[in-house]
C-alpha cells in the first residue's frame, strides 16, 4: 500500500505529465498553423525535466520502500523463527516435566528407616529443613546410606571373626586328627608287645602249674 509521500509523488507525476501533454498539444497546434513556439519550447523542456526528476525521485522512493519492506519482512521472519524456537522449547520443557512427573526413581523402592526412628536416631544435621519434603527425603536417604554402611561394616567384621574361628577350629581339628593318628600308631605298635607279654604270661603260668 503506497504511503502518503508516495501518493503525493504519484499525484505530482500525474499532474506534471498532464501539463507536459497539454504543452505538447498546444505546440503541435502552433506548429500546424506555422506560428512560432513561445520561448522556443523551453517551458515544455522544463516540464519534462521536472517529470524526469519526479520519476527518478519516485523510483528511488519505491526502491527504498522495497528495501524497507524486505528488511521488515526479514526482521519479522527472524522474530517468527524465534517464536517457533520458543514454542518448541516450551513444548520440549512440558514434555520433560511430564516425563519427570511420571519417572519412578530407584529411591522410591528403597525401604527406608521409619520416619519416627529417623527423627529419634538421625544426626542433628539430617534433621534440618524438615519442612522441605525434597530435603527431608535427601536427608533420609543419606541417613539410610549411613546406617547401611555401618551395618555392612559390622557384617564384614563378624564375617571376618567367623572365618578366623573357622580357621582356628580347623587347626584344632587338624591337631586332634594328628593326635588320633599318633595314638592309633602307638596302639598298633604296642599290639605285638602286648601279645608277646600275654604269651609270656601264659608260659609262666603253665610252668608254675607243672
Amino acid at each position: 500500500m503506497p504511503t502518503t509521500t508516495q501518493t503525493q509523488q504519484l499525484q505530482a507525476i500525474a499532474a506534471t505529465a498532464k501539463d507536459a501533454q497539454d504543452l505538447l498539444s498546444s505546440y503541435m497546434q502552433l506548429k500546424q498553423t506555422g506560428e512560432p513556439l513561445p520561448d522556443d519550447g523551453q517551458e515544455l523542456l522544463d516540464t519534462l525535466d521536472t517529470l524526469y526528476d519526479l520519476h527518478s525521485s519516485m523510483y528511488a522512493a519505491t526502491r527504498d520502500s522495497k528495501q524497507e519492506t524486505a528488511n521488515a519482512k526479514s526482521a519479522m521472519d527472524e522474530k517468527h523463527i524465534g517464536l517457533q524456537n520458543v514454542m518448541y522449547e516450551k513444548r520440549h520443557l512440558l514434555e520433560e516435566i511430564v516425563k519427570c512427573r511420571a519417572f519412578r526413581s530407584l529411591y522410591q523402592d528403597v525401604e527406608l528407616v521409619p520416619i519416627e526412628e529417623f527423627h529419634a536416631r538421625a544426626p542433628k544435621e539430617y534433621l534440618e529443613n524438615q519442612d522441605n519434603p525434597h530435603q527431608l527425603m535427601i536427608n533420609r536417604l543419606k541417613f539410610e546410606q549411613l546406617e547401611r554402611t555401618s551395618l555392612r561394616e559390622q557384617q564384614e567384621k563378624l564375617q571376618a571373626e567367623r572365618l578366623a574361628l573357622i580357621r582356628e577350629n580347623r587347626k584344632a581339628q587338624e591337631k586332634l586328627d594328628r593326635f588320633d593318628k599318633l595314638l592309633d600308631d602307638f596302639v598298633q605298635a604296642a599290639t605285638p608287645l602286648e601279645e608277646a607279654l600275654q604269651e609270656e604270661k601264659k608260659a609262666t603260668t603253665t610252668t608254675i602249674a607243672s
